[in-house]
């Protein structure tokens, strides 16, 4: 897939800019010096000449200063914090010039970020001194899920008379990954799985998370107590360690042609999997002609779970087509075996036949869910799809705009419990 990286601004480089000021200085100084001379008058003369030395100071300042900076600035690091950011989270990073001599306490330095990291908004960092050099921190607010640039930072000079002022990169760049917003959606992942179990029996049977489960004990990590469990029994208890045998789940994302709807289908199909990460089950995710595996979600292992799974979607873009996004629907549908046991949840909106055609076996095995998102105008084509899967075993439910994520989530639950 294109990666979506946006280019820092300006250009690597100088570039230099006169001020109103320097603009008029010059024209006067240019104007009385002509004046002088067609008149023979000395003191004009001098004083528009004065007038022209003054700029050339002031430019040969600048080219002074620039000079003495591409000497000081021996390098630049950034370090980030969290490596990876997610859209609509928060960061800082910490940019730390190496720079040697006695001007460099007097650098004047501004960060570049891709407008996608900072809101829309301009940085705004703090400077402190460290040892060998200045380090610069500022917040980044991230909007939008890709890879997106840092830098370079620029170094400003300017000369005493504010006739001009150069801007000359510092450093190079840095690429940063922005993971998709998510929703918590946890404390509903393990009633999804242990409902596809009952239905796949035919019968009440006890859920699969209610037979990997026992009470909570001093020292368990309250990341792996399971709250909804919790809450029925009216006691604490965590998933245990034994994993084997477990209900995977599979989530089948149809990227669709449209940018709102692609980041919304993104979210949503990223925040399915996490859940059933967090409840401990295996999962996999295919999305875009490619399969994302997270087996171990135990323990330490479900961070790098969780990592992963995000990881594979910072760089999902659009088909170009609504034909190119159902030939690659029906492609990732052909990936799940026949006869498989996964419960497989779908992420898609309206498709055409050949993805309803791949789509239909994996209903039989009476474990398959799938979300529908539609626009208002695309409602009646998305509830024919959603009849088709129903008819082929599925648990469908149609999504419109502007939906949120969890009230979707909510009705397909909803769905598969009638």
């Amino acid at each position: 897939m294109t990666r979506r990286i946006r280019p820092a601004r300006p250009e690597e480089g100088a570039q230099t800019f006169v001020t109103p000021r320097g603009v008029g200085l010059a024209a006067a100084g240019a104007a009385l010096l002509g004046v002088g001379i067609g008149f023979a008058s000395a003191p004009l003369v001098l004083i528009g000449a004065a007038t022209l030395v003054s700029a050339v100071v002031g430019a040969a300042w600048i080219a002074a200063q620039t000079l003495a900076t591409r000497a000081t600035v021996t390098g630049v690091r950034r370090d980030v914090s969290p490596p990876t950011l997610s859209a609509g989270g928060a960061g800082v990073v910490a940019v730390h010039v190496r720079a040697q001599g006695p001007i460099a306490r007097t650098l004047r330095l501004k960060e570049q970020a891709a407008s996608e990291l900072t809101g829309g908004g301009s940085t705004r960092a703090t400077i402190a001194g460290e040892p060998g050099g200045i380090v610069l921190r500022y917040s980044l607010a991230p909007v939008s899920r890709g890879r997106w640039v840092l830098g370079p930072a620029l170094s400003r000079a300017s000369d005493p008379f504010g006739l001009a002022w150069s801007d000359r990169t510092v450093g190079g760049t840095q690429e940063v990954a922005v993971w998709p917003a998510v929703v918590d959606l946890a404390a509903s992942a393990g009633d999804l799985m242990g409902a596809a179990d009952r239905a796949h029996a035919g019968a009440r049977t006890p859920a699969a998370d209610d037979v990997s489960l026992r009470d909570y004990r001093d020292g368990d990590d309250l990341r792996r107590v399971h709250w909804a469990s919790s809450a029925r029994r009216g006691t604490l208890v965590v998933r245990s360690e034994e994993q084997q045998g477990r209900t995977a789940a599979t989530i089948l994302l149809g990227l669709p042609p449209s940018a709102p709807g692609l980041e919304w289908a993104i979210s949503a199909a990223a925040s399915v999997a996490l859940s059933v990460v967090e409840a401990g089950h295996p999962v996999r995710l295919i999305a875009g002609g490619t399969e994302t595996s997270a087996m171990d979600t135990h323990g330490r292992a479900a961070e790098s779970a969780r990592a992963r799974l995000l990881d594979a979607t910072v760089d999902l873009t659009a088909p170009e087509t609504t034909a190119d996004a159902d030939h690659t629907l029906a492609a990732d549908a052909a990936r799940v075996e026949p006869g498989h046991r996964d419960v497989v949840v779908a992420v898609i909106e309206p498709v055409g036949r050949s993805s309803v055609a791949a789509l239909a076996p994996l209903g039989e095995s009476s474990r398959a869910w799938a979300m529908i998102r539609a626009s208002l105008a695309g409602r009646a084509r998305a509830e024919r799809t959603a009849e088709a899967l129903r008819a082929a075993g599925w648990r469908a439910i149609v999504t419109l705009e502007p939906e949120s994520i969890v009230d979707a989530w909510g009705r397909l639950l909803t769905e598969e419990s009638t």
